[in-house]
């Protein structure tokens, strides 16, 4: 893969796995506004976009945003993990 790719693929990585994470708290605030429980689909949501994002991160490595991407969703992956259990 070239440069161009990798930075391309990590500045993915990276919007995948904040945006994952954003995305699953509008939808558990959404939900409890409106007295809905949507915690395991919301927290479904967000574990795969974090597995999405590790996986890319991996792949573009190479980039600093790529190595960003894979660490910081392996510890939001890992850590939701813990805390669910």
């Amino acid at each position: 893969m070239n440069d161009r790719d990798s930075r391309k693929h990590g500045r993915l990585a990276l919007t995948l796995c904040l945006g994952g994470l954003v995305l699953a708290v509008a939808i558990g605030m959404v939900a409890r506004l409106l007295h809905h429980h949507a915690d395991m689909p919301a927290y479904l949501i967000f574990l795969g976009f974090q597995i999405a994002a590790f996986v890319l991160g991996m792949v573009s490595r190479q980039d600093a945003l790529g190595r960003t991407a894979a660490i910081a969703s392996g510890i939001l992956a890992v850590g939701s993990a813990v805390f669910l259990i």
